[in-house]
């Protein structure tokens, strides 16, 4: 099992909208979504590990097959009020760390780097918000890309299929898609609480076999290891109006050519 599929096109802009991006940023565009905080802020560090509440009772759920095992996890971890992953995964020559927190399905933030570039994500609803730092706009266009978009936030939506890959990290649902045929493998302990691993031809998940069959941990071996945390600190919200670029204009003005 495994969630780094998507990683390298995630990093790759449409080359036609980052040229657009570079004359025309400064556009702005305020930022409409509105923000959530389920939570408060909290600085980014080890992910704390997911442990078992008090008196967490067997679910049963490794009695199941693979196929429900599945489903059943990917219902609870999506339901999750809070939930942060944190880890490094290999990407082809690219190494990538990732840390996400969610508060509930259509609510995300937090990062990807690869290599030395790193891309800011925030979700709330249907909106997503995309950051890339200095070095990102460098590598995709140069310094004239760095002093016209430092500090951007390109505002787009989880249906933009140009920004897909990417959007995807912020439903974490979709990231627990498995690569081929699922196979059950044998009970294990993560962290100190009862788990039923599953595998597909890219790595192992792991999920609890104690109080609801959250996933806890997502393990590609040499190609790297992504863990789970529950009830974590979130918070979600739009950046400020006037760092924000909106994406539909600039298409719009791609299509409808020089004025």
């Amino acid at each position: 099992m495994s969630i780094n599929r998507t990683l390298t096109p995630a990093f790759a802009l449409p080359i036609a909208l980052v040229f657009t991006m570079t004359v025309a940023c400064d556009a702005g565009g305020d930022d409409g979504a509105g923000s959530v905080r389920p939570g408060t802020s909290a600085p980014s560090g080890t992910a704390p590990a997911a442990t078992p509440t008090p008196a967490a009772t067997p679910n049963g759920v490794e009695k199941l097959s693979a196929a429900k095992i599945l489903s059943a996890a990917r219902k609870a971890t999506a339901a999750a009020a809070s939930l942060q992953i944190k880890g490094k995964v290999k990407d082809g020559p690219h190494s990538v760390a990732l840390d996400l927190r969610y508060a509930g399905e259509k609510r995300a933030t937090g990062a990807l780097t690869m290599d030395e570039t790193r891309l800011e994500l925030t979700r709330i609803g249907d909106t997503v918000y995309i950051k890339g730092d200095d070095a990102f706009l460098r590598s995709i266009g140069g310094k004239g890309a760095v002093q016209l978009l430092s500090g951007k936030f390109f505002r787009t939506t989880s249906k933009d299929p140009d920004f897909r890959e990417l959007a995807e990290f912020s439903d974490v649902s979709t990231l627990l898609r498995p690569e081929g045929t699922v196979r059950k493998g044998t009970t294990t302990t993560i962290d100190g609480r009862g788990a039923i691993a599953l595998g597909d031809r890219e790595g192992r998940l792991y999920v609890a076999t104690e109080g609801e069959p959250i996933v806890l941990r997502i393990d590609a071996g040499e190609a790297g290891r992504v863990d789970f945390a529950y009830d974590v600190p979130v918070d979600v919200k739009a950046p400020p109006s006037g760092q924000v670029v909106d994406v539909s204009a600039l298409k719009k003005m791609i299509e409808g050519g020089p004025a």
